[in-house]
C-alpha cells in the first residue's frame, strides 16, 4: 500500500509502499495470522475479523481502438525479431482462441512489417524509375528489359549469402538489396551500350555482343570485386557497433559475386534475343 512520498531537495518525490515481510504474507493461512490492533489496544488474529481468500484480478486495465486487451509482455536478449516471431507463431500454431478473442502481434515485430512494407514501396517505386529512365536512354521499350534480368539473378547470391552467414532477413539486409540493385544493374548498362555502339558502327547482333562481353568484363569483375572487398570488414564485424549493418554487407557481397558472374552470361543473351526479334520485325515491315 502506498505510504507517501520521499521528497529530496531538487528531485521529484519518490512514492514510498509500505508492505510486509515475506515470511508474514507468503501463504494465505500467514496472512490470516496477522495481528490486528483494537482501539483497546487488544492483538488479535485477522480471522477473527475477516476470512481472507484468493481473488485474481488485473493490476490495469488496456485498450486499443476501444477495445479491452490482455498484454502478454517479452523481451528479447540476443535472438533477431524475426527469428523470435517464428518461434512464438510456431508455438502458437495449435492453439485455439475463445470465442470473441482474436490474438496480434504488436511492438518491435509490428514496426518491422510496416518499414518492410515501406521499403518494398520504395523499392518498386525505384525500379520503376529504372525502367523508364533506361526506355529514355536506350529509346525502346524492349531493350530495358534485357539489363534488368541482372536483378534477380542478384538475389540469388544474396540469398545463398545469408544462409551461408547465418543471418536472418531484416532491416539493414533490405536495404542491402535496394543498393545491390543500383550497382548490378549497372554492369547490365556497361554491356549493352557497349554493343549498341558496336552495332551502330556497322557490326551485327552476334560479334557486337561478343564484342561487348570481351571487352568490358574486366573492368566489370574490377568494380564488383573492389566494392566486394570494400564490404568485408563489415560482414565480418571487425569494429565495435558495426554488427548492426553486418547483413547489409553480406547481402551486397554475395550479390555482388553471383550477379555479376550471371549478368556477363545472361544479359548478353536476352539482349541478343531482343535484338534479333526487333530486327525481324522491321525487316517484315521494311517487306510489307
Amino acid at each position: 500500500m502506498p505510504g507517501g512520498n520521499l521528497r529530496v531537495t531538487g528531485e521529484n518525490p519518490i512514492p514510498v509502499w509500505v508492505r510486509l515481510k515475506p515470511n508474514q504474507r507468503s501463504t494465505p493461512e500467514d496472512i490470516a495470522a496477522l495481528q490486528i490492533r483494537t482501539h483497546s489496544g487488544k492483538l488479535i488474529p485477522l480471522t477473527a475479523l475477516a476470512t481472507p481468500k484468493t481473488v485474481h484480478a488485473p493490476t490495469a486495465e488496456t485498450h486499443q481502438a476501444l477495445l479491452p486487451t490482455i498484454d502478454i509482455l517479452g523481451y528479447r536478449g540476443d535472438i533477431s525479431i524475426t527469428q523470435l516471431h517464428s518461434n512464438i507463431t510456431t508455438a502458437l500454431s495449435g492453439y485455439k482462441l475463445p470465442r470473441g478473442y482474436t490474438l496480434s502481434y504488436e511492438g518491435e515485430i509490428k514496426q518491422l512489417n510496416e518499414s518492410f512494407g515501406r521499403l518494398l514501396k520504395s523499392l518498386l517505386f525505384g525500379l520503376a524509375l529504372l525502367y523508364l529512365m533506361l526506355v529514355i536512354v536506350f529509346k525502346s521499350f524492349s531493350e530495358p528489359f534485357a539489363i534488368m534480368t541482372s536483378l534477380p539473378l542478384a538475389v540469388i547470391g544474396a540469398a545463398w549469402a545469408m544462409m551461408l552467414a547465418d543471418k536472418h532477413s531484416c532491416m539493414p539486409s533490405f536495404m542491402g538489396l535496394i543498393l545491390l540493385m543500383g550497382i548490378i544493374v549497372k554492369n547490365g548498362i556497361l554491356l549493352v551500350d557497349f554493343a549498341k555502339v558496336a552495332m551502330e558502327e556497322g557490326k551485327n547482333v552476334r560479334d557486337a555482343i561478343l564484342q561487348a562481353v570481351e571487352l568490358r568484363s574486366r573492368p566489370i569483375l574490377m568494380t564488383a570485386g573492389a566494392a566486394a572487398v570494400g564490404m568485408i570488414p563489415i560482414a565480418m564485424e571487425w569494429a565495435v557497433g558495426i554488427e548492426r549493418l553486418s547483413p547489409l554487407a553480406v547481402v551486397a557481397i554475395g550479390g555482388l559475386i553471383t550477379g555479376t558472374f550471371l549478368t556477363l552470361l545472361a544479359v548478353p543473351v536476352f539482349h541478343f534475343l531482343i535484338e534479333t526479334k526487333h530486327r525481324e520485325r522491321k525487316a517484315r515491315r521494311a517487306a510489307q
